[in-house]
């Protein structure tokens, strides 16, 4: 097996281990909006409302858990970390905080894309949502495929190269 191959494996499997605690932080959302609401929570105004709301209490943590994960002296998530990678620059620095949010905002377009999909279908109707809809259902489930396909062939996703950054092995990086 290659290095890159190797690191490859250990990107997903971070990836599976920040996902847990992207789930268990929507279940602590869940458990909020549960006692707050008795039970009941209302439903938004507009799918834009809801879109808003959800950027806010979901998207937003999560993006900001990656990128100050990034930026912390372990310049890692608690996935990279427990698989013992990091994040730096192309001189294999620590991410700036710009550079580290840049990367996670680019990184999480087709998650927020899903949300808005789902919120425009939940608020359409008999008459289905609006056509543009089809545009966000194509990078929601696109932009993640392709991705994947770019790590898996070259070891880098294009938001690592756009950003100018690489995921690497935490010992011997330059710290």
């Amino acid at each position: 097996m290659t290095a890159r191959f190797v690191r490859t494996v250990q990107r997903l499997a971070a990836f599976a281990v920040d996902w847990l605690v992207v789930v268990l932080w929507g279940g602590v959302l869940f458990g909020v909006v549960m006692i707050v609401t008795a039970g009941e929570p209302g439903r938004p105004r507009s799918p834009w409302t809801g879109q808003a709301l959800g950027f806010l209490s979901m998207t937003l943590p999560v993006l900001l858990y990656f990128a100050f994960g990034e930026v912390s002296a372990a310049q890692a998530s608690l996935g990279k970390r427990a698989l013992r990678l990091v994040v730096v620059d192309a001189s294999r620095r620590r991410l700036s905080l710009p550079k580290a949010l840049l990367r996670n905002a680019i990184k999480f377009v087709p998650w927020e894309a899903g949300h808005m999909v789902a919120q425009q279908a939940m608020f359409a109707g008999e008459a289905g949502p609006p056509a543009w809809v089809w545009g966000a259902c194509a990078v929601a489930m696109g932009v993640p495929l392709w991705w994947s396909v770019a790590l898996l062939r070259t070891g880098a996703t294009p938001y690592d190269r756009w950003t100018a950054t690489q995921v690497v092995q935490a010992s011997g990086h330059g710290r």
